[in-house]
Formats: structure tokens, sequence, C-alpha cells
């Protein structure tokens, strides 16, 4: 798994042409691999039906690369009609020294943007342990299980 891993950081890099720009890497101190596996007990902000949740991640307390979403925040798939969803979905950003946290966000998709519901919140503190699984308590309600691993740039950088 480990070489998969590495696999995949090397692409990450090679598609941010960090390798050939010694500038960069010294701005750059790590990658941040963020999983959102489930959801359970969340809200229903539905009057009919029930919610169809996805999530954000964003709110980064330092410069950010890599979301899919405005370049320092990603959006997932959203799941219809479940309160347990199972998303199952990993993004991976190229962070600065300065990023310590992060937050999640759960809505619940209205029939555009604007009208989507947040349904949760978290904040999330990165570990120094470098991988880390957790569940996590939404505020006001429901509870999110993440895995997160943290890659520095020396271990990958030739």
């Amino acid at each position: 798994n480990s070489v998969t891993h590495q696999t995949v950081v090397a692409n990450y890099l090679n598609t941010f042409a960090i390798m050939a720009d010694a500038t960069v890497v010294t701005e750059w101190d790590r990658l941040v691999a963020i999983t959102v596996v489930s959801a359970k007990d969340l809200k229903n902000a539905d009057w009919i039906g029930t919610s169809d949740p996805y999530f954000k991640i964003g709110d980064f307390d330092g410069k950010v690369i890599g979301g899919n979403d405005g370049g320092d925040k990603c959006k997932s798939q959203v799941i219809d009609d479940n309160l347990n969803p199972v998303w199952n979905e990993t993004h991976i950003f190229l962070v600065d020294k300065q990023v310590s946290r992060f937050k999640i966000r759960v809505k619940d998709q209205g029939t555009v943007d604007a009208l989507s519901k947040e349904i949760g919140a978290t904040t999330v503190m990165l570990d120094n342990r470098h991988e880390y699984g957790k569940d996590i308590a939404l505020d006001p309600q429901g509870e999110l299980h993440i895995k997160y691993k943290v890659t520095p740039l020396t271990g990958v950088v030739p």
C-alpha cells in the first residue's frame, strides 16, 4: 500500500511541477490526504423526504492548493436521501507550513447551490503522527468518520 501512496504522491507533485522548482518546495511543506469515509445520524433538513448530503473541506489556516472546488477547498459527491451516507472519498491538498487545521462542512443539496443548507460542521486539528483516523462529532448533530495522512515533502522530493 505504501508503494501506491508513493505513486500517488509522485504523480501529484508532478502535476504541480514541484520537483522542477526548488523555490516551490520551500513554500509548500507537505501533502495532506483527507478521506471522509462516512457520516451517521445527520440532521434531516428536508421538509419532504430525507436530506441529500455532501461535504466540503476547506477553511485551512494557511496556504493550500489541490482542491476540486476552487483550489483551496473540495466538494464531494451527493448521496441522495440518506442520513447515514458513505462517501469513502479522498482529497489531496498541498499545504504550507502554517496549516494546522481545516474545516469539514456537511450540507444538504438544494435545488441550486444557493439553497443548500449546512447540516453539520467540525474543525479538524492536524496531528503530528502523520496518519490518523477518527470519529468526530458534528455541530449541531451527527458524527463524521475520517482518516487523513500527512506526508512531508522532504520525504518525497529527491
